[in-house]
């Protein structure tokens, strides 16, 4: 089955001529939502930071240009998924769509609705805030969850390839390798389009929201493909950062780490009702880090991931969200 058609165009990219304003103002109670959703986000992240163990960070000396390569590569990761957001909506025949800047700062906002328990408010929070903007709801419903479960399909393979190919594989718990790959494999299964329009239209019957958009096999292999690379990125961000603090650790481990920080992402993204999968990913990571490093670095590694990971968050979000205030207050 293919895609619905779109042009996907973006509203005044290429033509020059000035577009309608698409955005949709909320009204009435409704105004109440976005406020609420960011005291949500500052709350949540709040209790992010009160969770850090900052003892563990008190000593620790590093060197700054691995820091910054490997927050460059976060970003880079974040951006992709943008891109797969952007490209899943036109896949779905999205058209008229805003610039790339402005999905960004739509993208950056929801995303650190991660911090709140469960995933629900991320993706309520990206449907809700790219919808002012004049794109069908349905469609913002159905590209998430394509776009989420591509994630964990292309990561979880990809960390499953790369543990596969290094001698060491033996010393990862049975029970997390096939918790993956189960996950990877029901992931690609319900993501098969028959299966996933099956699904999605049931659920649109049971919330009696009409008719879904029909998911085609193009949509699932770019997303897939697009998050397959998405995983090297992520993994460089925290072999970069290891580096940083482990000069140790040679370029043989690097293909290990990638995929070992890839697996215990997965594990996160399969964890209910936490924020990010904290907990379960930490500790995965934990685990598989052992196999390359001492405990005392391993653990030194998890926590300053999630320092850093946090720091990038923010990043993201101020530059997104910078840069689409810029252009909009030149326009």
């Amino acid at each position: 089955m293919e895609d619905t058609p779109g042009t996907g165009r973006e509203a005044g990219a290429s033509d020059g001529l000035a577009q309608p304003d698409r955005t949709v103002r909320p009204r009435g109670w409704k105004r109440l939502v976005r406020p609420v959703f960011y005291l949500a986000i500052v709350v949540a992240f709040g209790w992010f930071v009160a969770t850090v163990d900052w003892s563990e960070l008190s000593d620790i000396s590093f060197e700054p240009w691995w820091i910054l390569a490997s927050a460059l590569a976060g970003l880079a990761f974040r951006y992709l998924g943008v891109l797969v957001w952007r490209v899943v909506l036109v896949r779905l025949g999205a058209d008229a769509l805003p610039p790339f800047r402005v999905l960004a700062s739509v993208y950056s906002k929801a995303w650190l609705a991660r911090y709140i328990p469960g995933t629900i408010p991320w993706i309520a929070g990206k449907i809700y805030l790219a919808a002012e903007h004049g794109i069908s709801k349905t469609r913002l419903a159905v590209s998430s969850l394509v776009e989420a479960a591509s994630q964990v399909v292309a990561v979880g393979a990809v960390s499953l390839t790369l543990l596969a190919l290094d001698p060491r594989i033996g010393e990862i718990s049975v029970t997390v390798r096939v918790l993956v790959a189960v996950g990877a494999v029901a992931g690609f299964v319900a993501m098969a389009p028959p299966i996933f329009n099956r699904l999605l239209d049931l659920a649109m019957r049971a919330a009696r929201r009409g008719t879904p958009v029909q998911v085609g096999w193009p949509t699932v292999r770019d997303s897939i493909a697009l998050y397959g690379g998405g995983a090297l990125l992520s993994g460089l961000q925290s072999y970069f950062l290891i580096l940083a603090i482990a000069p140790q650790v040679g370029l043989e481990d690097m293909l290990y780490i990638i995929g070992a920080i890839g697996l215990g992402g997965v594990v996160g993204m399969l964890t209910p009702l936490v924020p990010s999968g904290l907990g379960t990913k930490d500790a995965t990571q934990f685990v598989l880090l052992l196999v390359v490093m001492p405990a005392a670095t391993a653990t030194l590694v998890v926590v300053l991931g999630r320092v850093l990971n946090a720091v990038v968050d923010l990043l993201f979000w101020l530059i997104a969200v910078g840069w689409e205030k810029a252009r909009a207050a030149r326009a």
